[in-house]
């Protein structure tokens, strides 16, 4: 059974000392809080938040979302979860998942893509690279030919967190940098054997704000103190946010016959231009939308409605749809988007996703955030054409990373039968 407390109690555990489940639990609740030490440099605070009051009338119509299958490229499902995701996500009309928190080769990945097949073949892994590999001298062969295993035994791409850049250690000690030369023969690997590479790398910029009133996402920050990068950064213990994403442009920049998906909207939703420049200057970026809908669909000077639909219509091709849905075993392992102290229901993700559908699908412009953690105010949806939908949901992903919708639909779960009395037997 999982142990959520244990997880968030010991944030800065490394990755390399756990077993295959729990390291897939680590993606997305310890990854957040490691620490590590680089030059430090300043960043400028994100948008201010625009007030959650919405002068527009109130929806009457009840919304329907379209009838358009989706693929989402953004989520973490935990070994022995498989099943439970599919028919979660498919009754939101999400008919094929990537998760990226499948392990590497040799801690457990075969465990994962049988677990898919259970699930239908509903759930595609990537891979994640063991990055105790770095311990030592000649890390980046190590680690290339265990990607090569991993794609041999069928992960569908590359999932690189961000413990690279703000926890991974090299060797001696010394903190690897997202751009490290040392992994350079990873991503090219990753390129010759056609695996996208999805890649996270910093954070949301508030995270490295002090976490007070002023502060947009101090509710998230007071749930997760060790998600706050501030004092450490004060104290030069871990990169800046401008040092963490230029590495990151760095990085796509030096492997061009590779594919990055930029996840949380490239990794810099506070600033849509610096990802449409990001977008126009490397044609190997793609990006996903996991988990950033209150920031691109907030009403300020940098997202407003009409500049954010003119993005997408723009980069139509270059957008993934992703949510950053994590689900587990238990009733309570699930998180859309973000966690809070109590763990979200069924019902909370029902929300979540029809919050999602109205951004891409309606005008409408007091949408309750998806996910209320990251800043409690309404959003507004841009719109977007049919067309444009289906390029979005399902159809780039189907050209770009090698899946395709299901032939058939889910089959419904078998009834449970109980035997009853024992001498009924």
């Amino acid at each position: 059974m999982l142990d959520c407390a244990a997880v968030r109690n010991d944030p800065c555990r490394s990755v390399s000392c756990l077993g295959p489940r729990t390291l897939l639990w680590a993606a997305f609740f310890l990854l957040p809080a490691c620490r590590s030490s680089a030059p430090s440099q300043r960043v400028g605070p994100p948008p201010s938040s625009p007030s959650s009051a919405s002068t527009a009338p109130a929806v009457r119509v009840p919304f329907v979302r379209s009838d358009i299958p989706r693929i989402d490229v953004h989520t973490h499902v935990l070994l022995g979860a498989a099943s439970r995701a599919a028919r979660l996500f498919d009754r939101q009309g999400i008919v094929q998942a990537i998760n990226l928190s499948g392990p590497p080769s040799a801690v457990g990945l075969d465990d994962f893509l049988a677990d898919s097949e259970i699930a239908y073949g509903r759930i595609a892994p990537f891979t994640n690279l063991d990055w105790s590999l770095c311990e030592s001298a000649g890390y980046g062969e190590r680690m290339t030919a265990d990607l090569e295993r991993a794609r041999a035994l069928g992960a569908r791409g590359l999932k690189i967190p961000k413990i690279l850049g703000l926890g991974a250690k090299g060797p001696g000690g010394k903190l690897l940098a997202v751009d490290d030369p040392g992994l350079d023969a990873v991503f090219e690997k990753a390129g010759e054997l056609g695996m996208p590479v999805a890649i996270h790398s910093g954070d949301p910029q508030a995270f490295w704000l002090a976490p007070n009133a002023q502060n947009e996402r101090l509710e998230e920050l007071q749930a997760h103190p060790s998600w706050s990068f501030y004092a450490p950064h004060q104290r030069g213990e871990v990169p800046s946010w401008n040092a963490l994403f230029e590495a990151f442009v760095r990085r796509v920049a030096r492997h061009p016959k590779t594919l990055f998906i930029g996840v949380h909207f490239g990794n810099a939703p506070e600033d849509p231009d610096l990802v449409a420049q990001l977008l126009d200057t490397y044609p190997n970026l793609v990006i996903d939308t996991a988990a950033r809908l209150p920031a691109i669909g907030r009403r300020d000077s940098n997202h407003s409605p009409e500049r954010m639909r003119a993005f997408f219509l723009k980069y139509q091709d270059r957008v993934l749809f992703g949510t950053d849905t994590a689900v587990g075993r238990t009733p309570d392992a699930l998180m859309f988007g973000s966690g809070g102290r109590e763990p979200p229901t069924e019902a909370d993700g029902d929300r979540f996703f029809e919050a999602t559908w109205r951004y891409f699908e309606t005008t409408d412009t007091d949408i309750p955030s998806p996910t209320p953690i990251q800043g409690r105010w309404t959003i507004s949806g841009v719109g977007l054409p049919r067309e444009v939908l289906e390029k979005i949901y399902y159809k780039n992903a189907v050209r770009l990373l090698g899946v395709s919708l299901p032939k058939t639909p889910l089959p419904k779960p078998e009834p449970k039968v109980y035997p009853g009395n024992l001498q009924d037997l």
